[in-house]
């Protein structure tokens, strides 16, 4: 999962801005995001442009075709994107409410052949006017948003400890913060890194469906998202720090 994150994010806090642009209404977004993500992960499958049953020729449980972006396979992991271009407009509640609903009719209709894999859906977009009711729902129910201005807690794990490894044991200082750092993030991707497959489960023995409320114990949206928010201030202070010090030397 977090190469997907990670790479997701690389491509719109970097690499979409050195593309050139297309005469499209989303200026290319899509298909530049579809072919790097691709190139970068190597999934088993990627559904179809235009593909309206999951990328797995499903059908929902209200049988209304619905269109996603995107979605790949990798193993026992299904990945589904939603696009968002939305450089100049504001990206919108109902566009993450809307998103799930397709989803979550598409599981409920396929449940029994869902429930083999862990259902991960992700909210890309480059826009830079992203609300935080916007961010508190999909911290809530298990959207990763994808933005450039805030990574997730996951890619900012991954960082952090790619830091920690390579600072030198002689800059004390800069090694005891990103400890710090490293353990804080540690704890809050305990608490955030659930999906929808944690929250709906379903028991093939008896063909039941029920909601698993377990991992939304240590989730107040708000406080959740303070937290992302000081960690994310954290890291680049402690980046900001490292690459001070390595000038210096």
């Amino acid at each position: 999962m977090i190469d997907v994150e990670l790479f997701s994010w690389l491509f719109v806090y970097s690499e979409w801005d050195k593309l050139q642009r297309m005469p499209t209404p989303d200026k290319g977004f899509e298909d530049e995001f579809r072919d790097y993500i691709y190139r970068q992960v190597h999934f088993d499958v990627v559904s179809t442009k235009r593909d309206l049953g999951l990328g797995l020729s499903r059908r929902s449980l209200s049988e209304t075709p619905h269109e996603l972006d995107v979605v790949c396979s990798k193993n026992s992991e299904l990945f589904v994107f939603e696009l968002k271009h939305y450089e100049v407009s504001d990206l919108s509640k109902d566009i993450v409410f809307t998103f799930l609903g397709k989803l979550i009719d598409f599981y409920l209709g396929n449940v029994s052949v869902l429930s083999g894999y862990r259902v991960n859906p992700l909210l890309v977009t480059v826009s830079r006017k992203v609300d935080d009711s916007v961010r508190r729902l999909c911290l809530t129910y298990g959207v990763k948003l994808i933005e450039p201005s805030l990574m997730t807690v996951g890619v900012m794990d991954y960082f952090a400890r790619d830091l920690y490894s390579k600072i030198p044991r002689t800059s004390t200082e800069v090694v005891r913060a990103t400890e710090r750092l490293v353990e804080t993030i540690g704890k809050l991707k305990d608490n955030t890194g659930y999906t929808l497959s944690d929250l709906i489960k379903y028991s093939g023995d008896s063909g039941t469906m029920s909601l698993d409320t377990k991992p939304l114990e240590n989730v107040t949206a708000s406080v959740t998202l303070g937290k992302v928010k000081k960690c994310y201030s954290s890291f680049r202070e402690t980046i900001g720090t490292w690459e001070a010090q390595s000038k210096e030397d």
